[in-house]
């Protein structure tokens, strides 16, 4: 009996030879089925999906550097044949997480509805500079109310003149950093706008301080809310509405519309010809990266899209944006969103008015722009459509301008004056890298591991018939060797029977 015992173990090294066989097959086979399955798990947004919670909160908190533009020579403001000098100031290193509320899920078209909760908090041990630091800059609330006056009669200008000229008698102030980014400082102009009917229509921001970031920090709705698709079947991360709306009140025609991703999700399959598309709140527009370059990036083939006259441009080489401009088109490199932003004269460009029209940096001294340092980009694997690295890096500017009637503008300069930048700047982590790496090469990975099954297979197969073989023969051996010890028993008496 003892002979038979291995066939139970050969009947089962055999069964595993089959099933490496028929696994590989299968993986070479199907490769194609369970790369949809794995993208289609991956690219879609369900609260069960890998995608999720990386959508909900960012993992890993982000720095945001701010600079300040400091204006070395106010007193000179009406004086046109002196140019307005700056000094940049900073960076300002902020630690900023990101988090989505008041998700809905919308089973009836497949979107779903969030609004954004952003918070900062200063990181002074990466910050070479105080948050204390005086700068001296244009006087917000000063500017915007002026501009918005530019076209009202004269009678009510002058009252405005001399509301301005009681309450701020210089075109400039001088606060600290964090009184102009988050902290907010009082003005009087903004409480007499709630009151007085000549500066009702214009548009003063209704805060009771002032301050480029005030009322941010930690606010559900300071962005407003968001719509967007989640790839179920559609394209995962388009932005359908914000503020309940698919068009805003802030541009003409197409360039009122809302559409691109909503800024985490962007199409795959990407080529030198793809447009970037993404939605800014913060400019109440569609931003567009045109392609660059290739590259490298994580051993990985990379397309670099960034900003250039598509988002850029007023008209004069994009025809398109011409609707941008709100009938008031200014040279290339800088974006008015002065209706966004409660009719103040505020126009965003790339720092230092990097890719501009020279006119901008002909107005003024004490700027140079660098591509390396202030360029708008982000990197992308085309295949998959995923961001490698954004430098996200913009400018706002104030516009100043003769304006009749109000003694504080009559005799300045027509100039973009720049009053700070910020700098964000994101890489993918390695271990994300080497996921999408994986992912990229899934098929040789898959043809790879199913001819290796089916060779190891095979080889316990052979290995199988050859242990059969040579139980068989040990077994036949064995047979001959017991019967010649069965004829060679001894007798009793001592002699052998032959």
């Amino acid at each position: 009996m003892n002979l038979y015992r291995p066939c139970n173990k050969y009947s089962i090294i055999c069964l595993i030879s089959f099933l490496l066989i028929f696994l590989g097959i299968f993986l070479i086979s199907s490769w194609s089925f369970l790369y949809d399955q794995i993208t289609r798990s991956s690219m879609t947004l369900t609260p069960t999906s890998m995608a999720f919670d990386i959508w909900k909160k960012n993992p890993v908190p982000m720095k945001i550097d701010f600079y300040f533009y400091n204006w070395t020579n106010p007193q000179d403001i009406h004086n046109v044949t002196v140019k307005p000098k700056f000094v940049e100031l900073g960076p300002y290193r902020f630690i900023e997480t990101k988090e989505k509320s008041n998700i809905t899920w919308n089973a009836n078209n497949n979107t779903v509805t969030f609004n954004h909760v952003k918070k900062w908090y200063f990181d002074p041990e990466n910050s070479p500079r105080s948050l204390f630091d005086e700068i001296t800059t244009l006087n917000p609330t000063t500017v915007s109310a002026s501009y918005a006056a530019r076209d009202w009669s004269y009678f009510v200008k002058k009252g405005l003149s001399v509301a301005l000229k009681s309450m701020a008698s210089k075109i400039h102030i001088t606060k600290t950093v964090g009184e102009l980014l988050f902290e907010g400082y009082e003005d009087p102009l903004l409480n007499m706008a709630r009151n007085m009917p000549f500066l009702a229509g214009s548009s003063m921001p209704p805060m009771d301080k002032f301050g480029w970031f005030y009322g941010r920090n930690g606010s559900e709705t300071y962005e407003g809310t968001f719509n967007m698709d989640t790839g179920v079947d559609g394209s995962l991360g388009r932005l359908y509405r914000w503020k309940g709306m698919n068009h805003t009140d802030f541009y003409k025609d197409e360039c009122s519309d809302v559409g691109g991703s909503a800024g985490e999700f962007f199409p795959p399959n990407m080529n030198k010809e793809t447009i970037i598309k993404f939605f800014s709140a913060d400019l109440c527009r569609t931003m567009e990266l045109e392609f660059q370059k290739e590259m490298e990036l994580h051993n990985m083939a990379a397309y670099k899209f960034s900003a250039g006259d598509r988002f850029l441009d007023n008209g004069t080489k994009f025809a398109a944006n011409k609707c941008y401009c709100m009938g008031d088109c200014m040279p290339s490199g800088a974006v008015n969103v002065s209706a966004c932003r409660y009719g103040s004269p505020a126009f965003v460009s790339l720092p230092h008015f990097h890719k501009a029209d020279s006119y901008y940096q002909d107005c003024i001294e004490g700027v140079t722009s660098e591509d390396s340092k202030h360029d708008f980009y982000m990197v992308f694997e085309p295949t998959t459509g995923i961001p490698l690295e954004v430098a996200a890096r913009l400018q706002l500017n104030l516009l100043i301008h003769p304006i009749n009637s109000i003694e504080m503008f009559e005799t300045v300069p027509k100039v973009y004056f720049p009053v700070m930048w910020f700098e964000q700047v994101v890489k993918m982590p390695d271990s994300m890298a080497l996921q999408i790496r994986l992912l990229l090469n899934f098929q040789v990975i898959c043809c790879s591991a199913g001819i290796t099954l089916i060779f190891a297979g095979l080889l316990v197969q052979f290995c199988f018939c050859y242990k059969l073989c040579s139980a068989k023969f040990c077994k036949k051996k064995c047979k001959n060797e017991d019967i010649v010890i069965k004829e060679r028993v001894p007798l009793t008496d001592g002699n052998y029977r032959l």
